[in-house]
C-alpha cells in the first residue's frame, strides 16, 4: 500500500511545522503537498525521502518487490 506524505508525517508524529523545518519549507508548503495542490521539487523530494529514512535511488528492485518510497512518492504526486 502506498503512503501519502501526510501518513508518513503522522507515523513520525511530526507536525506540519516540524516537517516544514526539516525540508526547508513552510507549513503552507506542506499543506499544499499533502492536499495534492502542489508537487515537490526534485530536491525537496530527495530531502523528504532522506528525512523518512528511505533511499530514493532504489530503482534496481527485482520483480515482485514493491517500488522504493521515492518511486511511490513520485508516482503518487503525478496527476
Amino acid at each position: 500500500m502506498w503512503k501519502t506524505i501526510r501518513q508518513l508525517r503522522e507515523e513520525r508524529e511530526e507536525s506540519e511545522m516540524q516537517l516544514a523545518d526539516a525540508l526547508g519549507a513552510t507549513p503552507q508548503d506542506i499543506q499544499d503537498l499533502e492536499q495534492g495542490s502542489a508537487s515537490p521539487a526534485v530536491e525537496r523530494l530527495r530531502l523528504l525521502t532522506e528525512h523518512v529514512g528511505v533511499r530514493d535511488d532504489d530503482s534496481d528492485l527485482e520483480p515482485g518487490h514493491e517500488p522504493s518510497l521515492g518511486e511511490r512518492l513520485g508516482n503518487a504526486l503525478m496527476p
